[in-house]
């Protein structure tokens, strides 16, 4: 009977290191996956930022840069793919074109926008003093750009007349958002002041 328990237990301890090393194995596995996803995460969260970030680059190197308020401020966390934004936008467009980025970014597989717009701010602190039918032609524009995909241009208007600033891709994406400003019910004039990033 002893010889019997002897095997018994010689059994369950090897049954059990078995285990153990199928469990370290798995565990080992697992632990790499986690690693792997966390880098990519990390990658998609920078890359999600320095799009947000793009308009703060100076023109040429000694000029102020004109564009540094333009530029989207926002918090962005990335798990599993999925990224949340987070902070205050002065405008839903900006906020809409935040969440565009974001989902237009390598990687990225769902966005969760949790921004907050702030309209005590204002359009660069203009809206207070703006006309309802400035305030209009303003929201109109900028929605159109976030649904055409226009980022980087920078819109003001004033009695009926749009200036368009800041800095897009190419060309094409500067002559769409004047086209797109100019096509708008009430704009009288549009003075297109983009720059072509090079």
């Amino acid at each position: 009977m002893s010889k019997q328990r002897s095997l018994k237990t010689d059994f369950v301890s090897r049954a059990t290191r078995i285990l153990l090393i199928v469990l370290g194995g798995f565990l080992a596995l697992a632990s790499a996956n986690c690693e792997r996803r966390s880098v990519a995460d990390s990658a998609i969260t920078a890359a999600v930022k320095s799009k947000l970030a793009a308009p703060n680059e100076p023109n040429e190197p000694n000029e102020p840069n004109e564009n540094e308020k333009d530029a989207i401020n926002v918090n962005v966390d990335t798990r599993g793919g999925v990224v949340t934004l987070t902070g205050v936008v002065e405008t839903q467009a900006e906020k809409e074109q935040a969440g565009q980025v974001a989902g237009t970014t390598e990687g990225v597989t769902r966005v969760i926008n949790n921004i907050t717009v702030d309209t005590n701010g204002g359009f660069d602190g203009e809206c207070a003093g703006m006309a309802a039918s400035d305030l209009a032609i303003l929201s109109k524009i900028k929605t159109r750009y976030v649904a055409e995909g226009v980022i980087g241009a920078k819109v003001r208007v004033k009695d009926g007349v749009v200036t368009l600033k800041g800095a897009v891709d190419d060309a094409q994406v500067r002559a769409r958002a004047e086209y797109i400003a100019r096509a708008t019910s009430g704009v009288r004039e549009v003075n297109n002041l983009i720059k072509v990033d090079q």
